[in-house]
């Protein structure tokens, strides 16, 4: 263990270190990054047995597996921590933890608990009842943080916008080609990430689809994979709408630079990074029409109402035809996210620049 760490000021909770890099994951792996580069005093503990580069000092969980993690979280942590605060990235917290403060990606599992299968309830709940003990949250929009406000949480709340990772950017064709030969995907073609997840409404995104077809023909490609924390979400097999499954952080701009639109008709967010990483690849993102969307893209994106297929359709068709612009992100990066975690600890107490 890095002797520079074993008198830090402040504990981070690195459980969540031990699942992929996407989603939420992977925006928790960017914030820790930047904080420490910022000079958080930071030491990172986690269980046995993740292997991350961040990890400062394992401590062995009680028992191997989910279930173990998530006592590991609740029991080992705060007790390895003792009065020193705990930091943690990634929605949960230890309840027991003396001082500790938590960034909430969002409430989904508690406001729309249908969305997931049963167990997952009980990991919302948990989420909103580490907010609540809390002495200081950080989530990613204002609407998220009304959000939280509205469901009892009283401790200071400080918005924290996600950033673009900077291999978001405009790709050069012949790039764009091979990965797109890789994939099996023919242009034009509109893209949808993260369709196996409910709130995602990619039933929408296909009746769209379906719409325009007969006049535009194109392809539907549907980026992600199915998983168990989801109900299932099904899809038609037709010939124009393309799974491609996971793809890989290499390949998604160019996938994203390829397309005539991202579709991204969901219904509830924390905040929604996919329509502001398709606008830095120079791609027009039509979204749902609902607060935190326009939040995150600064109103820049083509906004149609939930569910509203006819809308859809006559935004996709436009941008087949070549009639939507994309603008590019906003001026805001990881280095700034970390400046303010690393700057609300340090006002409540909770941390310290690491001299």
């Amino acid at each position: 263990m890095p002797r520079a760490y074993r008198e830090a000021m402040i504990v981070v909770n690195g459980r969540f270190l031990r699942a992929d890099p996407t989603g939420l994951h992977r925006v928790a792996r960017a914030l820790l990054d930047a904080a420490r580069a910022g000079g958080l005093d930071a030491e990172v503990l986690a269980p046995s047995g993740v292997a991350d580069r961040r990890v400062d000092r394992h401590l062995a969980a009680p028992w191997p597996g989910r279930a173990g993690d998530h006592l590991w979280e609740q029991v080992v942590l705060p007790a390895a921590a003792g009065s020193r605060p705990v930091l943690s990235l990634a929605n949960t917290s230890p309840l027991a933890a003396r001082h500790s403060a938590v960034v909430v990606h969002d409430l989904a599992p508690t406001v729309h608990p249908e969305w997931f299968r049963p167990e997952l309830r009980l990991y919302g709940r948990m989420v909103l009842a580490g907010a609540r003990r809390a002495e200081l949250v950080f989530t990613v929009s204002h609407a998220m943080a009304a959000e939280l406000r509205d469901a009892g949480v009283r401790a200071p709340v400080h918005v924290v916008p996600n950033a673009v990772f900077p291999e978001f950017r405009p790709v050069p064709a012949t790039d764009v080609a091979a990965v797109l030969d890789r994939l099996g995907v023919e242009p034009p073609y509109v893209v949808h990430l993260g369709w196996a997840d409910p709130r995602k409404d990619v039933i929408t995104a296909l009746a769209a689809h379906r719409a325009v077809f007969p006049r535009r023909p194109h392809n539907l490609v549907l980026a992600g994979l199915a998983h168990r924390n989801f109900a299932t979400v099904p899809v038609p097999d037709w010939p124009s709408v393309r799974q491609v499954g996971y793809v890989a952080d290499d390949d998604l701009p160019a996938l994203l630079t390829g397309a005539a639109a991202l579709v991204y008709p969901s219904v509830y967010e924390g905040f929604g990074l996919p329509p502001v990483e398709a606008m830095a690849c120079g791609t027009p993102a039509i979204v749902s029409d609902i607060p935190v969307l326009r939040e995150a893209t600064d109103g820049r994106a083509f906004y149609a109402p939930v569910g509203d297929v006819e809308a859809w359709a006559a935004l996709i068709e436009r941008a087949l035809a070549g009639e939507l612009e994309a603008s590019g992100p906003r001026d805001w990066h990881w280095a700034d996210a970390g400046a303010l975690v690393v700057d609300a600890l340090g006002r409540l107490g909770l941390g310290a620049i690491r001299r």
